[in-house]
């Protein structure tokens, strides 16, 4: 089945022809040509992320990030480096709460050959013991590592607070808990269920046209033997849940150099209507140094290196933070500075100006964005397993502009009348409340 989603031209003179392919088999193939472009981005992806994980199975899909690349019934893990660093390409893996991607750049010519790698990996991965015992010791080495870094501690122990007992607060990579505690059958067990064809989502955007791609897909899948009949999985439900009481606070103690404050609120899920609104509520607020937070706690205070916000949203949840890194002894100010500014923009929303210059802001990010075929590639695989609506940036800026100053006043009283969850991480953090 061939689905032609649209024909669009942006940022430069040429068209980006996006398609979409659904094989007997249930695999989907999205494609986006940048014609010119010298290089492509590809990824075989599933839409089985941290959240989904079960009892017995915790940190089950971060194993399976590491693991793809430690062989397959025809390649070492040396094999699998070697073929990449033979065509000057690279290759990585992405691990989130609602989907798992691996993914490689290369040049055009060698898509051939990315495309044999990724699909071998993803099909026919190994997963023996002795390579699943080496990598619990890295990923162990890979969870101290992030636990030294005091601003991605903040930043989980915030989305543990806003969305207390459920999958989405569970972090990402696991815990060392869970990582010690799960073995090798529930990885395998986890790895056979979910990297079917039914959920096997390929992207690829570059300097190659959609027959190309799906032509080579098709050999691939017919040399793995993936070649019966299925329907592709459904998409999860994009229709917001109702949220558990947040804490109300949570102090990390840690002796660090600088105080990690952030001020999280409950927010909205990834399709909600008022994201765009919301997007540029985020970038007048701490967007970017013209913002306000940056403006008032670095330039005039000088309180913060530095100082930001953002939006996080899944398919049925999603949260907004307000961050900011100084001294110990300014902690306390800067979280009232944190406060303050974001009930300014609740009473009193934003100005004229404000809302011209966060178009731009928006608009020319993306624009500089989307120059890369990766990025390219992710929108893509963000639609599909998303929304299933794919829109160019010219429909994205359309409903950008269509917001109104109203409408950011109210869905920042949706988003922000209710009081904040704090999480700081330092060493004394005396009088935060």
């Amino acid at each position: 089945m061939f689905l032609p989603l649209r024909d669009s031209i942006e940022f430069t003179a040429e068209a980006a022809r996006v398609c979409k392919t659904v094989l007997p088999s249930g695999v989907r193939i999205l494609t986006e040509e940048m014609l010119g472009a010298p290089s492509v981005a590809v990824a075989a992806s599933v839409a089985v992320g941290s959240r989904d994980e079960t009892g017995g199975h915790f940190g089950s899909t971060h194993f399976l990030e590491h693991l793809l690349f430690k062989g397959t019934e025809r390649r070492s893990a040396r094999d699998i480096s070697i073929a990449f660093d033979s065509v000057g390409g690279s290759s990585n893996a992405a691990t989130a709460k609602e989907y798992t991607s691996y993914y490689a750049r290369v040049e055009n010519a060698a898509l051939p050959l990315a495309l044999d790698l990724i699909l071998d990996m993803f099909s026919s991965a190994k997963i023996d013991r002795h390579d699943f015992d080496v990598e619990r010791t890295v990923i162990l080495e890979e969870l101290a590592m992030n636990e030294d870094d005091p601003e991605d501690v903040a930043h989980e122990n915030l989305s543990e607070a806003l969305l207390p007992g459920l999958d989405l607060g569970r972090p990402i990579g696991g815990t060392v808990e869970t990582i010690n505690a799960v073995d090798r059958e529930s990885v395998f067990a986890y790895y056979k269920k979910h990297y079917a064809p039914q959920n096997l989502v390929i992207t690829v955007a570059g300097g190659v046209s959609h027959e190309r791609v799906v032509e080579l897909v098709e050999a691939e899948l017919n040399r793995i033997g993936w070649t019966g009949s299925a329907e592709p999985e459904q998409r999860r439900s994009q229709q917001a849940m109702q949220l558990p009481k947040p804490e109300a606070m949570r102090i990390i103690k840690k002796d660090v150099a600088q105080a990690n404050v952030l001020l999280g609120y409950q927010s909205l899920h990834a399709s909600d209507p008022d994201r765009f609104a919301l997007g540029i509520l985020s970038t007048v607020l701490g967007g970017g140094m013209s913002s306000r937070l940056y403006q008032e706690i670095r330039e005039e205070r000088g309180l913060a290196y530095s100082t930001y916000c953002y939006q996080q949203g899944y398919s049925d949840a999603g949260y907004f933070g307000v961050y900011a890194g100084t001294s110990e002894e300014n902690a306390k100010l800067v979280t009232e500075l944190m406060r303050s500014e974001v009930q300014k923009v609740v009473s009193g929303g934003i100005t004229a100006a404000e809302l011209e210059l966060a178009l731009g802001n928006i608009s020319g990010g993306l624009a500089l964005r989307f120059e890369s075929p990766l990025a390219r590639m992710n929108r893509l695989l963000a639609a599909e397993i998303g929304t299933g609506e794919y829109l160019s940036i010219t429909e994205v800026m359309d409903r950008f502009r269509s917001v109104t100053r109203d409408q950011i006043v109210a869905v920042a009283n949706r988003v922000f009348s209710v009081e904040p969850t704090l999480v700081a991480v330092g060493k004394s953090l005396k009088g935060l409340r």
